[in-house]
């Protein structure tokens, strides 16, 4: 005779596998891995380096103002008071559970990108080929790219859902894209390293909003605001 489903049973059938749901991540991190190791070859730095040139022939002033304040908008610091003020705006609105997934998103997917500079260690391209000087061994992925891609993908959580979500995606691929092509016209980076960038900070921020997603899926009506899951439209 069949027994009857309790409310653990159900529990457990409703939360989403850990196991599926880290898969897309794995998915990002093996060409990310894969990448990063090909990135230290020197036939491949010379080849980074000539798509690098091409970007760089269309250098003119108000390009450079535009790719300057593109990295100044999201340098560290920058950044860090970005994700300030939006959890103040959060908090004032009384969204207090979001605060920390989105601050969660941001921080798994910047710190996926510091956990690979610090493994693959490439060497940044040539200081002759930079308009904006930065040396050492932490050139793959962009740490610029991958905060920029961790703050798009937390915005787009917080607007799942709503109406919001689609001028969100939009503008953050734009965005992303400007950024990206922003390194390598400043000469900081290859391509290599914004193409690292998007695989590697949406796999940290996509196993942060798996948790998440489980976490809810295991404790449903509480009463309480779901950032990672809402449906609704606000």
């Amino acid at each position: 005779m069949k027994q009857p489903q309790t409310a653990g049973h159900r529990e457990r059938a409703s939360a989403p596998s850990i196991f599926g749901a880290l898969g897309l991540p794995v998915l990002l991190l093996v060409p990310a891995a894969i990448l990063g190791a090909l990135s230290r070859a020197r036939g491949w730095t010379r080849a980074d380096l000539r798509l690098d040139e091409v970007v760089q022939t269309v250098r003119a002033p108000w390009l450079t103002v535009i790719a300057r304040g593109f990295d100044v908008a999201f340098s560290t610091v920058a950044a860090t008071c970005l994700i300030a003020l939006l959890a103040a705006v959060l908090i004032a609105v009384g969204r207090g559970r979001a605060v920390v997934v989105t601050t969660s998103v941001i921080a798994a997917g910047w710190g996926a990108s510091s956990i690979f500079k610090a493994v693959v260690a490439r060497p940044r391209p040539p200081l002759d080929h930079q308009l904006v000087l930065q040396s050492g061994h932490d050139s793959y992925p962009s740490g610029h790219v991958s905060i920029t891609v961790s703050v798009v993908m937390a915005l787009g959580v917080l607007a799942h859902g709503s109406r919001w979500f689609r001028p969100v995606v939009i503008v953050g691929v734009v965005l992303v894209t400007a950024q990206a092509l922003a390194r390598l016209y400043l000469g900081v980076h290859y391509p290599s390293d914004v193409i690292g960038s998007v695989l590697v900070a949406p796999a940290g921020a996509l196993t942060v909003i798996a948790l998440w997603r489980r976490r809810l899926a295991r404790s449903p009506g509480d009463g309480q605001e779901h950032p990672v899951a809402t449906t609704d439209s606000r």
